[in-house]
C-alpha cells in the first residue's frame, strides 16, 4: 500500500478521509504528547506530569541511537495533538551490512472512534521511512490486520512466550490472585497450603533446580562482558544488533531502573573459565520473574537456561516467562516449559525480501532488549502491567514492536 507520506517526511496534509495533519514529533510537542498519555492511560499513574515529560524527554530526545532522518509522529486535529506514533531508531547489522531500524513504540490515539482513520494514518507515516526495518511486538487483533494489509507480516513463531513454573502450587495462586478470583482472606489461608504443595514439588524429578552442573560457575555480568563476548553468541545470526559501550550502559542502566518488573539481575555463565553465556531477568519473590534476555554460544542454552531457572528458584520465584526464540523450542520443552499464545502479536516490516525471510527462518538475534518491552512508558516503579498497550480510538489495544535471539527474552 502507497504511503500518503510526502518524500520530505516533514509533513502530511489533511486529505477527504481524515481531518488530522499527521507531522514530525518536536520536544515542544512533550507535554501535550504527556497529557494524551494520561487521557489514553488513566491507569498509569505518573508520580508527577514533570517525570511523566522528563521520561519522554529521555527516551525520545536523550536516548543514544537518536536519527533525525527516523522521528516520532504526532497527529494534529485544530491545533491540538490527538495520536502519537513513537519511533526508537536502532543500528542493527544484516549479514555484516549495517541496516537501519526502527523500533515502533508507544502508539496511541485520543480514545474517539472518529479518529480510527488517524491510526491508519500515524503507522503509515512510521513505515514510509528510511530505515531497512521496522519491528512491532505485542500488537491486538486490529493494529495485526492494519499492519499485515499494508505489507507487513506477523511472524506467529515471535508471538508466542514461554512459561515455567517453579512453586507450581504458588504460582496458580498468583494467577489467582492478579484476577482477584479469591476473596483476601481466602487467599492469606491457601498460601501455607501452597507452599506445602511446592515443598513436595520440589522433590520431583522435573524440579530438582539445586542439581546443578559442578563444573559451571556464575559471576555478574557488566556491559564490558556482554559487549566482548556478544560476537561469540550472535556470531552465526544473519540480523544482529549493534552496540557499544555508551549504548549498552544506558540501556541496561534503563532496565535495571524498571523496579515495577522487580529487580534486575544479570548474570554470566562460565565452564572451565570460559564463557558460554548469561542470563538477565527481573527477580520477582512469589510472583513470575521476566526474562530479559538468554545468551549462549552455539550448544550452550540448554546449560544456561538451567542455570537461570535454579537461580530463579534460589530467589523466590513462582514461574519464570520469556519470549519464544524459535531455535530453542527444543530446550524450552525439554526443561518442561509451556509455550502458548498470549493474544499479541509480533509485526515486522520491510522492503528487503531478504531481511524478511532471515525473520521468518528465525536467523535473527532479536531480545527484549533489542524491542520496546524494556521502554515501558510508565513510572519508574509503577504498576506491573501484563503488557505494553496502545490505545486506538475507543479499542484498547497493545502498543507495536519486537524480540528474540539465540539470545532470547
Amino acid at each position: 500500500m502507497r504511503s500518503a507520506v510526502q518524500p520530505s517526511g516533514l509533513l502530511w496534509q489533511r486529505t477527504d478521509l481524515a481531518k488530522a495533519t499527521i507531522r514530525v514529533f518536536a520536544e515542544d510537542d512533550v507535554p501535550a504528547v504527556a497529557a494524551l498519555f494520561a487521557r489514553v492511560y488513566p491507569e498509569q499513574r505518573w508520580s508527577s506530569q514533570t517525570a511523566c515529560e522528563s521520561y519522554f524527554r529521555e527516551m525520545l530526545f536523550d536516548n543514544p541511537w537518536r536519527d533525525l532522518d527516523l522521528p516520532s509522529w504526532v497527529a494534529e486535529e485544530h491545533g491540538r495533538i490527538i495520536g502519537f506514533q513513537t519511533v526508537m531508531p536502532r543500528p542493527m547489522l544484516f549479514r555484516r551490512r549495517p541496516i537501519r531500524v526502527a523500533v515502533s513504540t508507544q502508539f496511541m490515539v485520543e480514545p474517539d472512534k472518529r479518529h480510527a482513520f488517524t491510526a491508519l494514518q500515524l503507522i503509515q507515516a512510521c513505515l514510509s521511512g528510511p530505515q531497512d526495518l521496522t519491528l512491532a511486538d505485542g500488537a491486538n487483533d486490529l493494529s495485526r490486520r492494519i499492519w499485515v494489509r499494508i505489507g507487513g507480516a506477523a511472524p506467529p513463531l515471535y508471538s508466542l512466550h514461554w512459561v515455567r513454573p517453579l512453586r507450581p502450587a504458588r504460582y496458580v495462586l498468583s494467577l489467582l490472585e492478579g484476577r482477584a478470583a479469591l476473596p483476601l482472606p481466602l487467599t492469606f489461608a491457601a498460601r501455607p497450603l501452597a507452599a506445602l504443595a511446592d515443598a513436595v514439588a520440589t522433590r520431583l524429578r522435573p524440579n530438582r533446580f539445586l542439581r546443578e552442573e559442578t563444573e559451571l560457575a556464575e559471576d555478574v555480568l557488566d556491559p564490558a562482558t556482554m559487549l566482548a563476548h556478544l560476537p561469540d553468541v550472535i556470531g552465526g545470526d544473519a540480523l544482529q544488533p549493534v552496540y557499544d559501550s555508551r549504548s549498552l550502559a544506558w540501556l541496561l542502566d534503563h532496565t535495571a531502573r524498571k523496579t515495577c518488573h522487580g529487580r534486575l539481575r544479570a548474570r554470566a555463565v562460565h565452564d572451565g573459565g570460559r564463557l558460554i553465556g548469561w542470563y538477565l531477568y527481573y527477580v520477582q519473590a512469589g510472583g513470575v520473574s521476566e526474562v530479559v534476555q538468554i545468551a549462549a554460544r552455539e550448544g550452550s542454552f540448554d546449560r544456561v537456561l538451567q542455570r537461570l531457572l535454579a537461580d530463579a528458584w534460589r530467589h523466590g520465584a513462582a514461574a519464570v516467562r520469556g519470549r519464544v526464540d524459535p531455535r530453542n523450542v527444543q530446550e524450552l520443552s525439554y526443561r518442561h516449559c509451556w509455550c502458548r499464545w498470549d493474544g499479541t502479536s509480533t509485526l515486522v516490516h520491510s522492503r528487503d525480501p531478504d531481511v524478511m525471510a532471515a525473520i521468518h527462518r528465525g536467523d535473527a538475534f532479536l531480545s527484549r532488549l533489542e524491542g520496546e518491552w524494556w521502554m515501558r512508558f510508565q513510572d519508574q516503579e509503577g504498576t506491573k502491567r501484563g503488557g505494553h498497550h496502545a490505545s486506538v480510538g475507543a479499542v484498547r489495544a497493545p502498543a507495536l514492536t519486537s524480540s528474540r535471539a539465540r539470545t532470547q527474552g
